[in-house]
């Protein structure tokens, strides 16, 4: 825990940045969707990752004792939800794996692609809004995600490293990617924590050693994707280090087993010397929320008091030079709200928010 001057100016600055985007500016109460206005009555809305982005966030900030400005809006984004599906509300009554679009459909959009990615970080954003609330509609929806996701394994005998979630539908998408991989095997093995469901276990390890043998770089940090005849991108990105650390973390406490904390400490001791606060700064503030929250898990068994430093210089970096006065945004490289929403959750972790995936 951080010093209390620390947590107590995390706290005002999670509070203040929720705030900031649920203003009429990035917000549409009667939506209950995040988007830009354009004009009086027109918003372009913002694509499905920012929108789970920002319900992980609320959350966060809902899940803390002094999260006051969260209270009561974290109902609303099952209601705005409904806007990224063809059938709307009717997926309630309806059952078998579900996809939502990565962009809102007609008639406020045009709709999008089905990316696996996309649907996991959904996924575990409902999986954590039932934990607060005891939503069961939440959880059937996470189970059914979970469902939708794993029809993205790669049966394809004759690709180098046969396995694997891909990217996205259709089945000519052919890469398979760390982060439709890793944030699948927390969810995997969040639902059998919540459910008892041996199968969901059985898949949160396969996919996780699935992603160790064929992404794990020599020093212990995950490159990006690999395609079909074996040719990996090495790109290294934050988010991906993050969900490996926290699926680590997650199986260990299912299992017992030792050996996963050890592979999630090599990999955020890695991380540590990747990824210093200036080379955090001003970009992807979205993937490194995920990795901040999956190193926090880590700390609480395995405390290493760096995690939590190198987060508050971040978020303190952040907050000075990167955050409008004005409208209480943040500047970045992503969307409006993938570049906002992240910093809720990261100052509420800081405030002492429990911990998740």
């Amino acid at each position: 825990m951080g010093a209390p001057e620390d947590q107590e100016r995390a706290v005002d600055r999670a509070n203040g940045s929720f705030l900031a985007i649920r203003r009429p500016r990035l917000y549409s109460k009667r939506r209950r969707l995040f988007g830009r206005r354009r004009w009086l009555f027109r918003r372009t809305y913002e694509n499905l990752w920012p929108f789970a982005s920002a319900w992980s966030a609320v959350c966060t900030l809902s899940a803390l004792a002094d999260g006051h400005a969260a209270s009561g809006a974290l109902p609303l984004f099952i209601d705005g939800l409904a806007a990224y599906h063809r059938s709307h509300g009717a997926v309630f009554s309806e059952s078998g794996p579900l996809g939502y679009e990565s962009c809102v459909v007609p008639p406020l959009g045009t709709g999008g692609a089905l990316y696996f990615d996309d649907n996991a970080w959904l996924a575990l954003a409902l999986m954590r809004h039932h934990e607060i609330n005891g939503d069961l509609r939440a959880l059937a929806l996470a189970q059914r995600l979970f469902e939708f996701v794993l029809t993205g394994w790669s049966n394809e005998q004759s690709w180098s490293h046969p396995g694997g979630i891909r990217w996205k539908q259709p089945t000519s998408n052919t890469s398979r990617n760390a982060c439709s991989n890793a944030p699948v095997a927390q969810l995997g093995a969040l639902v059998h924590l919540r459910t008892g469901d041996e199968d969901a276990l059985i898949w949160a390890i396969r996919i996780y050693e699935w992603v160790r043998e064929v992404l794990l770089s020599p020093d212990g940090l995950y490159f990006d994707q690999v395609d079909p005849v074996g040719r990996l991108n090495t790109d290294v990105w934050s988010y991906n280090q993050g969900t490996m650390i926290g699926a680590g973390v997650l199986l260990h406490r299912i299992t017992g087993e030792q050996n996963y904390l050890r592979q999630a400490s090599v990999t955020a001791a890695a991380s540590m010397t990747r990824f210093p606060a200036e080379a955090l700064a001003g970009r992807d503030a979205a993937f490194h929320a995920v990795f901040f929250r999956n190193l926090f898990m880590l700390d609480q068994v395995m405390p290493d008091s760096s995690y939590r430093q190198l987060a508050l210089t971040y978020g303190n970096g952040m907050w000075e030079q990167f955050r409008d006065p004005s409208t209480g945004l943040f500047n970045g490289n992503m969307s409006q709200l993938n570049n906002s929403a992240p910093l809720v959750e990261i100052y509420a972790l800081l405030a002492g928010a429990p911990l998740h995936p």
